[in-house]
């Protein structure tokens, strides 16, 4: 199977949005980086990087971002690099290496009287079907011949291969649990059955509004991945388990579908009366109901999109990558910025 090119990946912006949150990265990395690194980090100077430096063409693969952290007192990189695709790629640790060169001469640009370059620690968080069973390091990538060993530059990734680890082994807080719970079962046939444990995880958070933060993003992400046969059926689920879920999950539900029960109740009378007498206003609110659930949802999420499109231009990121995370148009997120009188980018 060849690399998909668009980089407007579902997968990709899920991830981009999510890990581009500094409360997400400082839970998964302060989890699954090494010991030995993790007591040299000060967690409190992470910062997400504003310029990636991966060129036009990796780009078009990998949603990376950049985050810097102090290591011992001085400043280093921690390099975050997520692998969408479906397949295992034999050659990531090349692909790591010429992302690294490309933030190292950007580091450069910027400040060329430097006599060191900052540490980068590549991780790759991958959520493919297939095992990830290829070499991690550079030098993995060499056939063996006598006297060359001193020209091969090396390093070895952190591949986190969340796709074949039971989830029990998924830790940190409830926030990141539920994250990678659901990046590893949205391609997984049993998506439908985690749907509902992995809500619970949102509401365990306790803040009703950080909980709807998450639950946009969360249904953005499903209804974007989900086939559209089977839309109707999952459309159920998460209303069932938003409406069931727990002490803040049913107001969330309330908020969501309101306004499309109240349209559905409008439309399932009016299609009934024109069938006639009480059988045909029954079955019309039936499913007036049933589709004003699913508008109120998709009203839910659109509102939502915008929402999180304000947030990133008043983080001042690009309009290319606010639509690759929000789908909205060029259009729409530089009518935004007109409305905060924030310049084009």
């Amino acid at each position: 199977m060849k690399p998909s090119s668009r980089t407007n990946n579902p997968h990709d912006a899920f991830f981009r949005e999510a890990f581009s949150r500094a409360e997400v990265a400082r839970s998964f990395i302060s989890e699954y980086l090494p010991t030995a690194l993790l007591r040299q980090a000060d967690f409190r100077t992470l910062v997400i990087a504003k310029d990636s430096y991966v060129d036009e063409e990796l780009s078009q693969h990998f949603s990376d971002i950049l985050y810097r952290v102090n290591l011992s007192g001085k400043p280093s990189f921690i390099y975050l690099l997520f692998e969408h695709k479906s397949f295992v790629d034999r050659m990531i640790a090349f692909q790591l290496l010429r992302n690294m060169v490309k933030i190292w001469e950007g580091h450069l640009k910027q400040e060329p009287r430097l006599k060191t370059l900052p540490v980068i620690v590549p991780i790759v968080v991958y959520h493919g079907r297939a095992k990830w069973d290829v070499p991690n390091n550079l030098l993995g990538l060499f056939d063996e011949v006598a006297g060359t060993r001193q020209y091969i530059p090396d390093f070895s990734g952190e591949i986190f291969d969340i796709s074949h680890i039971p989830d029990e082994s998924i830790k940190g807080a409830v926030l990141i649990r539920a994250l990678l719970l659901l990046m590893k079962y949205v391609k997984n046939p049993s998506l439908l059955d985690a749907i509902p444990g992995i809500f619970q995880l949102i509401n365990d958070l306790g803040n009703k509004t950080r909980a709807t933060e998450y639950i946009e993003l969360f249904l953005r992400y499903l209804m974007s991945t989900i086939e559209t046969d089977k839309k109707e059926v999952f459309t159920k689920e998460i209303v069932k388990t938003l409406k069931e879920g727990g002490t803040i999950m049913p107001t969330i539900a309330e908020s969501y579908i309101q306004e499309g029960i109240e349209r559905g109740f409008e439309k399932g009378i009016e299609k009934g009366i024109e069938r006639g007498f009480e059988k045909g206003i029954e079955k019309g609110i039936e499913k007036g109901i049933e589709k004003g659930i699913e508008k109120g949802i998709e009203k839910g999420i659109e509102n939502g999109k915008v929402d999180d499109a304000e947030k990133m231009i008043a983080l001042g990121m690009s309009t290319g990558d606010i639509r690759k995370i929000t789908g909205l148009s060029r259009s729409q997120i530089e009518g935004l910025r007109k409305k905060r009188k924030q310049p084009l980018r």
